[in-house]
This record gives C-alpha cells, structure tokens and sequence, in this order.
C-alpha cells in the first residue's frame, strides 16, 4: 500500500513539482493550496505532511499545533517548509517533527521523508 503524504502549499508551482516528484517516488499525495485542509484531516489520514508555513486561511504552525494537539493525528510526522530564517524556532514552538529550508532539492525532500515513513 502506498504512503500517502499530505502536501499543503499556496504556491502552485512548488506544489505541482512536489505532486509530481513524490507521485514518481511511489507516494500518494493528496494536495491543497490553504489550510481549510485541516478539517479533512482525520478523513485524508496520511502518513505524513508536508506543509509550507505561510498558507491562506490557517498558517502552517497552527496546521501542525491542532494536528499535533488531537489523539487521532497527533502521531502523524509534520514537516514545515519555509523560506523564513526563522524556520526551526517556529518548528521547533508549533511541535513540527521536522523543516525544509526553501529553497530545497527533491533529493532533500524525499530523503527527510523516507526517514519518517
């Protein structure tokens, strides 16, 4: 059974090339450009998320800190990507598992991600 991997990130062509990139990797990817997301979450149920920080709706922190906070998803691997310089304190404050400095090789990406799945 595939891993599926929840990508949510407004720009839409990082967000294609990571679809595309982890679809040939043998993944499912599920994707969304803003946090509305979250409420899907405990349907989507995937085995990881990969998340930009700076999404419409809801950011990326509290994406991760109401993943985090719930029973049923808390055991989920979060990964924020970001171009901010400020990345791992805001990974390391919302309780993500994990970041991605943007901008990133796919080598990095899908090396970090076989390392939580």
């Amino acid at each position: 059974m595939k891993k599926k991997i929840l990508v949510i990130e407004d720009d839409e062509d990082i967000q294609d090339i990571l679809t595309l990139l982890l679809t040939e990797e043998g993944y499912e990817v599920v994707s969304s450009r803003d946090g509305k997301i979250v409420e899907d979450i405990k349907t989507i149920l995937p085995d990881l998320v990969l998340c930009d920080i700076w999404v419409p709706t809801v950011k990326g922190s509290e994406i991760c800190k109401i993943i985090k906070s719930d029973e049923t998803t808390k055991h989920i691997p979060f990964i924020l990507i970001s171009t901010s310089i400020k990345l791992s304190n805001l990974a390391l404050e919302c309780g993500a598992d994990d970041y991605i400095q943007k901008p990133f090789h796919i080598k990095e990406v899908t090396t970090l991600l076989k390392a939580y799945i």
